[in-house]
């Protein structure tokens, strides 16, 4: 309650208090859509995040991974404005003039968030169902590190196997699959290795002729270029990466097909990892605790750095995070988390993002779950 004191004119004073009280909440509605749609966003990519790296760490100690999708989120908002007073008016300049009123404004808040577990058909095709190549390697065109993307998603290329935490006998892989990864990176930055859809050219093999394209079909074949370089140190790593893929030094393009093992001559033969098996391999690089493998709680870590310099992202864990982790989840006692200041870390995570992304289905089946916000 107010009391405002009457001026000799007391018409003007009624007509200041609406127009306060109305502009004090003129611009609440476009202020709440710009904060709720940033803010969620953040809040959503970082609970993501948080998601991703914990099934990392519940796979690397055994435990089942949960997939939850947020399918929905709706902010509703309720807005009240009321003005209550009275008037009293006396003969003359009476000091007893007065205008009372109580302005009040009144806002309530009730987002809804809705969870759906993936589960089913949908937990088979897009978690443990293996990602297609047609749509795991073009993603190097976008400037995604090719040997980030190979060493996340694809476990064989004619036969060169990557790291496996499952492999007790050959857990690091094969040497030569992180030779072929070193090569392919230096050919992607110097823009020397290409994917595409369609037919290889006539020019690919000169000991095979080309096979007639037929324009009334769409191309679905996956087809690699390794194109010659004017710079004869390129042109040797080239020839090099030409010959690990199994083609001719002077072949320039092949057919990209999903398998292991020795592929047929003018292919290359790739076995894509489906997003457990992504999930597997950040699982198998998460440094642990020297007592959780005495105890058997987990195995031991993979170590390939001594070719590849380094894991693909380098998972911290102690008794309390940093303050500005990127990203840090709790499993049993122990805080796991990925630093901030670890900017090929924070890379090779948004890449194992897009993986899963890219593998989720539009419309997901199982049990919608709603959940009202506190």
């Amino acid at each position: 309650m107010m009391a405002i004191p009457l001026r000799p004119r007391p018409g003007p004073v009624l007509v200041l208090v609406l127009p306060l009280l109305l502009s004090a909440c003129a611009g609440f509605a476009p202020k709440r859509l710009y904060d709720d749609q940033i803010g969620y966003s953040g809040s959503l990519s970082d609970s993501q995040k948080a998601q991703t790296l914990l099934n990392a760490v519940r796979i690397r100690y055994g435990d089942s991974p949960v997939f939850l999708n947020t399918t929905q989120v709706i902010s509703g908002y309720s807005l009240q404005r009321s003005l209550s007073g009275t008037l009293t008016i006396l003969p003359g300049n009476n000091p007893a003039n007065t205008v009372a009123g109580t302005p009040g404004v009144t806002m309530t808040q009730s987002p809804t968030f809705t969870f759906q577990p993936v589960t089913g058909a949908a937990l088979a095709q897009s978690v443990i169902q293996p990602l297609s190549p047609a749509e795991l390697l073009p993603l190097s065109l976008s400037g995604t590190p090719i040997d980030v993307l190979f060493r996340l998603a694809v476990q064989s290329v004619n036969g060169l196997q990557n790291s496996s935490m499952l492999d007790t006998a050959n857990r690091t892989g094969s040497p030569g699959f992180a030779h072929l990864l070193i090569n392919l990176r230096r050919l992607q930055i110097a823009g020397l290795v290409h994917f595409r859809l369609g037919q290889t050219e006539s020019g690919g093999d000169p000991t095979k002729a080309a096979e007639p394209k037929d324009s009334t079909k769409a191309p679905t074949n996956l087809i690699i270029s390794l194109p010659d370089s004017d710079d004869p140190q390129l042109q040797q790593v080239v020839v090099a990466t030409r010959t690990m893929l199994g083609l001719s030094a002077t072949r320039t393009e092949a057919e990209v097909v999903y398998g292991s093992g020795s592929p047929s001559p003018g292919t290359v033969s790739i076995l894509t990892r489906p997003i457990l098996g992504v999930l597997g391999q950040i699982a198998s690089e998460i440094q642990v605790s020297p007592q959780d493998v005495a105890e058997h709680r987990t195995i031991p870590t993979v170590d390939d750095s001594a070719i590849l310099s380094r894991p693909t992202i380098i998972i911290h864990n102690g008794d309390k995070p940093p303050h500005d982790a990127f990203s840090s989840v709790r499993y049993h006692d122990r805080w796991y988390w990925i630093a901030d200041t670890d900017f090929d870390s924070k890379l090779a995570f948004s890449v194992m993002q897009t993986l899963v992304s890219l593998a989720e289905t539009t419309q997901p089946s199982g049990t919608v779950v709603t959940i009202p916000a506190r």
